[in-house]
């Protein structure tokens, strides 16, 4: 581990490993990830990443399409500053090496849940491995970036009034890197709640980092709950892509009724928090114990070779767990999927702490308002992430850490620990989930 370098990247999910990339290749990079690569929400992404590239589409309805389902409380200018750059982000992971579906030599494109248009680019339906997998590869060809795994971010280093570097865990010790810039790319934090699609490593670290050091948080109450999940005994709350009702598939009851129309013209179409919502209610009215209840989405008017083109990785899951979505409908339920608010940051990344900026999902830009349409996230990584090639580091060099030799970590009670995270995830789940009476 060194002591002093030009940058530091926390998180290496598709938002950390496309900044490394972008920024210019003279500064020396280190990129932090607390478990392995390909852990994190990029590799699960599934659905795709939203652009207006069709000929009958555009920045203006994917603009429109996003304030509408952001409940109309987007930044305007963020959304506009999203889609207008979408077509040149989609160009970039091309020519990286990213394959996209095809229609013969056009880009394939489907349509998803509150989307005018057909503008959802996928890699079947494993599109963040197909993107995280290739940015890695990018990565490792890079001279000037360094990986360090197993490395956890404990705080933010503060002198003078700005971020000067971060406190870390690696190899059982504490350890402390001076910085000119630190980089928030840690993702969400899902798992503050008992029901999630969320991997295990999206735990809100740095919501929390940007907190303790005093940076502006925004919009932390919007958190969106991902109407079709997988709702197994033993299985995890395994996400089934929007994707699949924007084939065909119907959201259905016990009795195949598609209840979805009674709250909104659109069906299961509508926008995700319509559809969890829905759900929600429609469990609490028909079901002895809401909390047990499930629905199903029903793939029976989707063609055979259709699904297995476009879902090979949700029916290999769903098989493994007993389900065969040729013959039966998957049993789903809502789980708390994507965090619009975080770390409030500008069209530059930066967020109210000199030296400090985040991307991804752990930063609030502004564009998703109370409810992110579908396939932007992935969009919004890259997008922004491609700002910073014009990242400009302060004069002075970074200089050694100052604050001792690497310190052990004193013990802790990991069953208290347990206990408490286990108790808070109860409690945000039946307390501040779905349905609301207040912010």
């Amino acid at each position: 581990m060194p002591t002093a370098v030009d940058v530091v990247v926390v998180g290496a999910g598709a938002a950390g490993l496309y900044a490394a990339l972008c920024l210019p290749a003279h500064y020396s990079v280190c990129l932090l990830t607390k478990e392995t690569l390909q852990t994190g929400a990029s590799q699960w992404a599934q659905g795709g990443i939203a652009a207006a590239v069709s000929p009958q589409d555009s920045p203006q309805f994917h603009l429109d399409d996003t304030l509408k389902a952001g409940a109309d409380l987007c930044d305007p200018q963020a959304v506009d500053f999203l889609v207008t750059h979408a077509a040149a982000a989609i160009d970039q992971l091309v020519d990286y090496g990213v394959a996209f579906d095809r229609h013969g030599p056009d880009l394939a494109l489907t349509l998803e849940a509150a989307h005018s248009q057909p503008r959802v680019l996928h890699a079947a339906d494993t599109t963040g491995r197909a993107i995280v997998s290739i940015l890695i590869e990018q990565v490792f060809q890079r001279p000037n970036i360094q990986v360090f795994s197993q490395t956890l971010a404990l705080q933010i280093w503060q002198e003078g009034g700005r971020c000067q570097g971060l406190c870390l865990w690696a190899d059982h010790r504490v350890h402390w890197l001076r910085a000119k810039a630190v980089i928030l790319a840690t993702g969400g934090g899902g798992q503050v709640f008992a029901q999630t699609t969320n991997p295990t490593v999206s735990t809100g670290d740095g919501v929390a980092l940007a907190w303790r050091a005093g940076a502006m948080l925004r919009d932390l109450e919007f958190f969106q709950f991902h109407p079709t999940a997988l709702s197994q005994p033993g299985a995890p709350r395994f996400l089934i892509s929007e994707a699949v009702r924007g084939e065909g598939a119907h959201l259905v009851d016990r009795q195949g009724y598609r209840f979805a129309f009674e709250y909104h013209p659109q069906g299961e179409l509508a926008p995700r928090d319509r559809v969890s919502r829905a759900i929600f209610d429609y469990l609490e009215r028909t079901e002895p114990d809401p909390t047990q209840g499930r629905v199903f989405l029903d793939l029976s008017s989707i063609d055979r070779d259709r699904i297995q083109y476009r879902f090979p990785n949700i029916i290999q899951v769903c098989q493994k767990w007993g389900i065969d979505p040729f013959q039966e409908p998957i049993p789903v339920t809502p789980a708390a999927h994507y965090w619009m608010g975080g770390v409030a940051v500008n069209l530059e990344n930066e967020t109210t702490l000199p030296g400090l900026y985040a991307i991804g999902e752990v930063a609030s830009t502004g564009v998703h308002g109370a409810n992110r349409l579908a396939s932007n996230s992935l969009l919004e990584c890259i997008v922004y992430a491609a700002q910073l090639q014009h990242l400009t580091l302060p004069t002075t060099p970074p200089t050694p850490a100052s604050l001792g030799a690497s310190l052990p970590l004193a013990p802790v009670d990991l069953a208290q620990i347990t206990a408490w995270r286990q108790e808070l995830q109860r409690l945000l789940w039946h307390s501040a989930g779905i349905c609301r009476t207040a912010a």
